[in-house]
């Protein structure tokens, strides 16, 4: 069924911002975000989390671990789908999948039927709303992880959230 689409970055979004996580163990849910995907998806829309996660390919974090963690994300919040991107190249010759590259939304648009027009990209940090903008859909920006006071660079979200609970609460 062709429905609009949620993007969620993970961290800073769905989860504490903690620079790496390593362990399941330290990756912390916001008490709200279960309750946040319910509206998601009782509004009309997929819920998609979009996840740059470099401390794969850095050899940081065993991707049997970050794997355990996607299942803990879809067994405790409820999303539809989980995709990231594990690569680090020190040169900067990054891949398509990470962001602000589009590739992931593309790989989910092949498992989702998306409709792009009506969806939103959910983020707290610039790589997340130039993700957005690069697929033209509507961006949100939320303070509750890095937020507008850590911005990697200048960029304009089309709106700018505390967090997941009162964007939830808007859309």
């Amino acid at each position: 069924m062709r429905k609009p689409a949620v993007f969620l970055d993970r961290d800073g979004v769905l989860t504490r911002e903690k620079s790496y996580v390593l362990r399941r163990e330290d990756l912390e849910i916001f008490p709200y975000a279960e309750e946040c995907i319910a509206q998601i998806h009782q509004k009309g829309y997929w819920a998609i989390v979009i996840t740059n996660q470099s401390a794969v390919g850095r050899g940081m974090l065993a991707e049997s671990e970050l794997l355990k963690m996607n299942e803990m994300l879809y067994a405790r919040i409820g999303v539809d789908g989980i995709f990231y991107c594990p690569h680090w190249d020190v040169e900067g010759t990054f891949c398509n999948c990470r962001k602000p590259r589009t590739g992931l939304i593309e790989k989910a648009m092949e498992e989702f039927d998306i409709d792009l027009e009506e969806s939103f990209f959910v983020g707290d940090r610039a790589s997340d709303i130039e993700t957005g903008k690069n697929m033209g859909i509507r961006t949100v920006l939320l303070e509750s992880g890095y937020g507008s006071g850590r911005l990697e660079k200048e960029i304009e979200a089309d709106l700018v959230c505390k967090d997941l609970a009162e964007f939830t609460r808007i859309i």
